[in-house]
């Protein structure tokens, strides 16, 4: 995005390493699990994990290809790769490595993987086409690549998105719905996919309930994850107004023991390289 450079982005997900996807809220674990049940890996296969922050993916996916497979985690944010090898070093396994390398061109060769993922990662590549036929390249004949990526927004949380709208930019504000239209439907995400050569694409849609155990755990948790962008457009002197409008619209969706649902639509895509 030309308001976002790929530096600010490495950046920002530095910023969000420590605590991503540690902060008890079951998140990005539950969409990994069923990603790798859907792209269906075998053990001894060669996979590349992209975009892997702190292994979500990379974990499982290493498990169920075995000690005779492998799996290489690739992430443009310096922190993120940081934390998980240490996290490889610290609990295993020896057949998952990482490396910093940027997710739209990897510096990898031609034809080395099995199988690649990429899990909540192609929205935010400047050119999600380009980094579509990059991985395409580095699938061995006959390979796969998994996907997933954000269907569309809860409705009942619609005015939380619209405290964040006057610190947004018409510039940035253009650049993200014309990149949206890109992910609008199954159907022209599909066709995008396979303009960058890939063969076979199918996707699913699901919607899963993410709880978190109140507001105020959501606002602490966004901060964690992308997010992040959003909450940093507001000048520091708004931080407080934002918080407190963005509690407000939260209030009236407390379930009864005073927790939040977000719906969170998921879609699922797998295709193939002939």
């Amino acid at each position: 995005m030309s308001a976002y450079t790929r530096q600010a982005m490495a950046l920002l997900f530095d910023r969000t390493a420590e605590t991503y996807d540690a902060l008890g809220v079951d998140f990005f674990g539950t969409f990994a699990r069923e990603l790798l049940d859907r792209v269906a890996l075998v053990p001894g296969e060669r996979v590349l994990d992209v975009g892997c922050g702190r292994g979500a993916v990379l974990f499982p996916a290493a498990e169920r290809v075995g000690a005779g497979g492998s799996v290489l985690g690739i992430d443009l944010s310096a922190e993120m790769i940081e934390r998980t090898a240490k996290d490889i070093e610290d609990r295993g396994p020896a057949n998952a490595s990482v490396s910093l390398m940027d997710a739209q061109e990897p510096t990898l060769d031609d034809a080395t993987f099995d199988v690649a993922l990429a899990s909540f990662v192609v929205f935010f590549l400047p050119e999600p086409i380009e980094g579509l036929r990059s991985w395409h390249r580095l699938l061995k004949p006959g390979g796969r690549l998994g996907m997933t990526t954000f269907g569309d927004d809860d409705p009942r949380w619609a005015g939380v998105r619209e405290v964040f709208k006057p610190f947004v930019s018409p510039e940035l504000a253009w650049t993200l719905a014309i990149r949206a239209s890109l992910f609008a439907t199954i159907d022209g995400f599909d066709r995008a996919v396979e303009s960058a050569g890939f063969t076979g694409v199918t996707s699913v849609e699901r919607v899963y309930p993410v709880k978190f155990a109140d507001p105020g755990q959501w606002i602490t948790w966004s901060w964690s994850q992308g997010q992040r962008m959003f909450w940093e457009l507001v000048p520091e002197d708004r931080q407080d107004a934002v918080r407190r409008a963005v509690l407000a619209e939260l209030e009236p969706l407390r379930e009864p023991d005073g927790s939040v649902v977000l719906a969170q639509s998921v879609r699922y895509t797998i295709a193939h390289r002939g």
